[in-house]
């Protein structure tokens, strides 16, 4: 690997949205093998974990003209392939499909009934998410799925805590009044979005 530069991180990213390819390689190869480790954490497939760093290394080059020099780009690059990683596993999970029931499983009638149970409950709450209006949808989601503390996500959209605690309560409220008449089946998942 070639010797990194003593340029600072701001000067790389100032060089960096004048679409100079240089400083991009040289972020790209200070940064990567942290990346890399943080995202094989995330994921157990090596491949895919790679990808991921490499599709955020891509969309940092599309989007290079909007980096703001003074802000964090380490903390940047991090939050970017963490809610990458995220996405990822989110979108795993939700296409899950009876194929990938073990078939030891379905011997036993109580544990499958609650799996189908629980993906029929968590298919449910991702459509009715997404109709949720689309700060309200933000913030849901980085609250109960991100795990995010009201004060984050405050900071990170720009709007006060109380405001963000309205929007986590009115989102509860509509799916707790969309999810109740099938109470019984989704009993056991209430506490993952309403604790």
């Amino acid at each position: 690997m070639r010797p990194l530069s003593n340029l600072s991180e701001i000067d790389l990213v100032r060089a960096l949205r004048q679409g100079d390819i240089k400083s991009f390689d040289e972020l790209y190869y200070r940064y990567l093998p942290r990346l890399l480790a943080f995202a094989k954490s995330y994921l157990l497939d090596g491949q895919e974990a790679e990808e991921a760093v490499q599709e955020i290394f891509v969309k940092i080059w599309e989007k290079r003209r909007e980096l703001d020099e003074h802000k964090n780009f380490r903390a940047y690059l991090f939050r970017a392939v963490k809610n990458l990683l995220l996405n990822k596993i989110r979108s795993k999970k939700i296409t899950c499909s009876l194929d990938n029931i073990p078939m030891e499983k379905e011997l036993y009638g109580e544990d499958i009934m609650t799996e189908l149970n629980y993906k029929e409950f968590a298919e449910k709450v991702s459509t009715l998410i997404k109709a949720m209006p689309t700060v309200q949808q933000q913030v849901f989601i980085m609250s109960r799925m991100e795990g995010m503390s009201t004060s984050e996500i405050a900071g990170k959209m720009n709007l006060s805590k109380r405001t963000i605690e309205s929007h986590i309560y009115s989102a509860t409220k509509f799916l707790k009044i969309e999810l109740i008449h099938k109470a019984s089946a989704y009993t056991p998942f209430f506490v993952l979005f309403f604790d």
